[in-house]
């Protein structure tokens, strides 16, 4: 870090990625925590940091494989083609997802 400026900056990110961190427990297979003990070990973090990466990426990853299911409904047609509503779990979950985060953001 060259000056406070830069010092400030930084403390400022961490302070908002810390609050959007929330902490939980839960159960894992033996063997899962194993590989993230090791995970941990070999590149010199800690279980929590391998831990939340590898939740986050896949979830990231689960919600980019939720199949498209076409529905009868157009929503909007683009450059000619017309596209379709989503039938499938995407709706919901996204729905869920909106329902879920509005009731856990502090009101100002």
């Amino acid at each position: 870090m060259n000056s406070f400026k830069d010092l400030l900056n930084a403390w400022e990110t961490q302070s908002r990625q810390q609050q959007e961190r929330s902490e939980v427990t839960l159960s894992l297979y033996r063997h899962d925590l194993v590989k993230i003990q090791a995970l941990a070990q070999a590149y010199g973090i800690s279980e929590a940091q391998v831990t939340e990466g590898l939740l986050h990426v896949a979830l990231e990853q689960a919600e980019a494989a939720i199949p498209y299911v076409q529905g009868a409904e157009v929503i909007r047609v683009e450059e000619g083609d017309a596209v379709y509503a989503d039938e499938g779990r995407t709706p919901a979950f996204v729905e869920a997802e909106q329902r879920i985060l509005k009731a856990q953001t502090p009101h100002r």
